[in-house]
């Protein structure tokens, strides 16, 4: 038994095995091995001889690339089995999650940052996160590199309106609901050319970090998905012996520190109105 990593094994599965049965197009074509575990009906599928026997039937005139390819390796089979299955899973990003904490103290600046990104990413809809995730994987195994976490810690910068530093004020409204609002607003007197009393001056990072955030979010999702899918596999291989990583999910900290999770999606477990983790 030849042994490898996670990474090695998924390169090698995603380069040279699952686009077999695609031809030229390799894994993009319908009919390649990952497409076709990638499919829905999968499950219903237990052998590639099977497999062979359902593209013949629906092939039409394309040219069978089953024959001239041949049949994908168990093990690879096995490796896009539990790639595919990642699309029935989420990402759960902890509370105080902070993908910025290397960087100097910036007076909330970098926490609230991250909360945004985090905001922003959380409004995709579980289905798309889910492609992300295999998305992730598929991309840096036929990369073979990992994603980038870099992020040099920005300067900040006094807010400008004008090319002038901006000043804001705290005004408290009452909307036509009835209810009172803090509202933030221009905290400058255009008449006076004087800012109004209360007024302040807030700083913002000369380079919006928010890339950066979501890369080290994409980096630690991509670690997660690689510890479970060790797990799931790990029994199942023939000709492959995995040597479990010990690959950090915060390479950027001096302390390995806990990340994200791959968590199943509670709409794809019958009977379970829970999330549990992957």
């Amino acid at each position: 038994m030849k042994t490898v990593t996670i990474e090695e094994l998924l390169t090698w599965a995603f380069v040279h095995e699952l686009p077999k049965g695609g031809g030229v197009d390799g894994l993009d074509n319908a009919n390649s091995a990952w497409r076709m575990l990638e499919a829905s009906s999968w499950g219903k599928i237990t052998s590639f001889a099977e497999l062979g026997a359902i593209v013949d039937q629906g092939r039409g005139d394309t040219e069978n690339y089953w024959i001239e390819q041949g049949e994908p390796h168990d093990d690879a089979v096995a490796v896009g089995r539990a790639v595919a299955g990642l699309s029935r899973c989420d990402v759960a990003v902890p509370a105080g999650w902070n993908a910025l904490a290397d960087w100097p103290d910036s007076e909330g600046m970098a926490e609230a940052a991250v909360r945004k990104a985090v905001e922003r990413y959380m409004v995709r809809t579980p289905q798309r996160r889910a492609a992300g995730i295999v998305s992730l994987v598929v991309g840096t195994a036929i990369l073979g590199r990992e994603p980038d976490f870099g992020a040099e810690p920005s300067k900040t910068r006094l807010v400008e309106r004008g090319g002038r530093p901006a000043w804001f004020v705290i005004r408290r409204m009452k909307h036509e609901d009835g209810q009172t609002y803090d509202l933030e607003v221009d905290g400058y007197n255009g008449r006076t050319q004087r800012p109004v009393k209360g007024a302040y001056r807030k700083y913002e990072f000369s380079i919006d970090p928010t890339g950066d955030i979501l890369g080290r979010l994409d980096y630690q999702i991509w670690v997660a998905a690689l510890r479970r899918l060790e797990a799931e596999i790990a029994t199942q291989l023939v000709g492959h012996r995995l040597v479990f990583s010990d690959r950090s999910m915060t390479p950027w900290l001096e302390a390995d520190r806990p990340g994200v999770g791959i968590v199943e999606r509670a709409a794809d477990r019958p009977g379970k109105k829970t999330a549990s983790v992957c």
